[in-house]
């Protein structure tokens, strides 16, 4: 999550969790990574295959062992792929209404029983405002336990609230936006 004054660093490439664009560009980090790592198992497994004319040499082993890094960052991408992209409207909305206020985009909240991909997320005080696309999912559930996770964290007894319609969720950034002293007080 970040502060609207400091979206985009100079220096920086590539978004970072809590960025508009983070999943898109982790789709084709992971793809690129992925082809990469099983490049290199094909490449050696032929390269022994072809100096020995059999399959049975040590570097149809190293091969093997490589496939290993290789398929957990398949995984990585399998769940990667996933997860969607926010809408460009619900991005330019947030942006503009919680111009101060903390804010971020295309997270994933995720626990034992479930998870649950946040759109956007706006924070003011201990208000937390957010929205999911998602068809389904526990969102009572996931509000409880965003809660406890901050309670345990030391940060109070804030007020979380998972929006299914974008409408309600814009209206309550706006309220947030309008007096954001009044719930930082507490």
């Amino acid at each position: 999550m970040k502060k609207a004054d400091s979206a985009t660093k100079p220096g920086r490439k590539h978004p970072v969790k809590g960025d508009y664009g983070y999943y898109s560009y982790e789709k084709k980090r992971r793809a690129a990574i992925v082809a990469f790592l099983f490049g290199i198992c094909l490449l050696i497994f032929f390269t022994g295959l072809i100096r020995t004319g059999t399959r049975r040499n040590i570097l149809t082993l190293v091969a093997v062992l490589g496939v290993l890094p290789a398929a957990k960052w398949a995984t990585s991408l399998i769940m990667a792929l996933l997860q969607k992209s926010i809408d460009p409207k619900v991005y330019e909305t947030t942006e503009q209404i919680a111009k101060d206020l903390t804010h971020g985009y295309e997270l994933c909240v995720t626990a034992y029983e479930g998870r649950l991909s946040l759109d956007a997320v706006v924070v003011c005080g201990n208000c937390i405002a957010a929205y999911s696309s998602s068809e389904k999912g526990k969102f009572e559930f996931m509000e409880t336990h965003i809660r406890k996770i901050l309670h345990e964290n030391g940060f109070g007894n804030p007020t979380v609230k998972i929006f299914r319609k974008f409408d309600a969720y814009k209206e309550r950034i706006q309220q947030l936006a309008s007096d954001p002293d009044r719930y930082r007080k507490d």
